[in-house]
């Protein structure tokens, strides 16, 4: 079963969701990502990143996942 990417619709071998758009994308349409803790990710795809608006609220939950690891160790 092939894995498609629902970005550029190639097939991929490995999907990452979205969290502005929630669509399925491959490594080529992530444009970032963060990680918050060692089971979580925050992933962005090109085309929110060009989106100013969701760009700034990708950033800033990464922001505030930082801060809040910081305060608890």
């Amino acid at each position: 079963m092939p894995l498609l990417c629902e970005r550029c619709k190639r097939e991929v071998y490995r999907l990452e969701t979205c969290n502005s758009c929630g669509r399925k994308i491959g490594v080529e349409c992530m444009k970032s990502s963060q990680r918050i803790s060692k089971t979580t990710r925050l992933v962005i795809c090109k085309d929110d990143w060009s989106d100013m608006k969701k760009r700034t609220v990708y950033k800033n939950r990464g922001l505030q996942a930082q801060a809040s690891t910081e305060t608890t160790a």
